[in-house]
């Protein structure tokens, strides 16, 4: 999933000390030297881990996108709760550390180029989510709706991330899993056509024109169901 297949994956365990030292030195004025000192290597094994300051910065994106795809390919749920889960699980991992998840926004803020950054790890998402989508609907499904659904969660995904880290939100891995469901329910038909399907019960009441509001009430509400 990497943009530099040669190259592994670094450690996210060593990114956030990374991601405090840009923040402390600023983006351009930090060597190569300067990030590998902080994270406790030698300078060639920083190039071969990371490759470089950008991939610091989003060296947890790289593990996520990895971790999401591979959980796709194995996931026994449904389509749709597959898709949230693997989204939801992607913002667990982003979040795990806040301190380094705000510098790390931070830093995207001040810098253009890790904005640019940014804008190519989405479409990574995308096609992740894309992918599994039309492995996993049928062939008549329209072309649309892959791609469709796949921004969808990423951009649901993004909007709780920012808001968390803004701090409107505090549970963020609830509150995006909540929307995401909403989300995914909305492409049922195509993705989860079974539960779509399921025909809902409908109930007609027959009452006393003359009772009253509260008789009518109670009269409808000992024929619902008891759950």
């Amino acid at each position: 999933m990497s943009s530099k297949p040669s190259r592994a994956v670094a450690t996210p365990q060593s990114a956030p000390a990374a991601i405090r030292r840009l923040a402390e030195r600023g983006y351009e004025a930090t060597t190569a030297e300067d990030l590998a000192d902080a994270v406790g290597m030698s300078r060639s094994t920083f190039f071969r881990r990371f490759g470089s300051k950008d991939d610091v910065v989003f060296a947890d994106h790289d593990h996520a996108l990895a971790q999401a795809e591979a959980f796709l390919a194995d996931t026994t749920l449904a389509p749709g709760e597959a898709l949230v889960q693997s989204t939801a699980d992607v913002l667990r991992l982003l979040t795990r550390d806040p301190e380094a998840a705000r510098l790390r926004f931070e830093l995207m803020r001040v810098t253009p180029a890790l904005r640019d950054r940014e804008l190519v790890i989405t479409h990574r998402y995308e096609r992740v989510f894309t992918r599994f989508i039309r492995r996993v609907t049928p062939a008549e499904t329209p072309g649309w709706v892959a791609p469709a659904l796949a921004a969808s969660l990423v951009a649901v995904h993004n909007t709780t991330l920012r808001e968390w880290l803004r701090g409107s939100v505090r549970d963020a891995a609830g509150a995006v899993t909540q929307d995401l469901r909403r989300v995914a329910g909305l492409y049922a038909p195509w993705i989860d056509p079974a539960s779509a399907a399921v025909p809902r019960q409908v109930m007609v009441a027959v009452y006393d024109a003359a009772g009253s509001p509260e008789a009518i009430l109670d009269a409808v509400a000992a024929q619902l169901p008891r759950r």
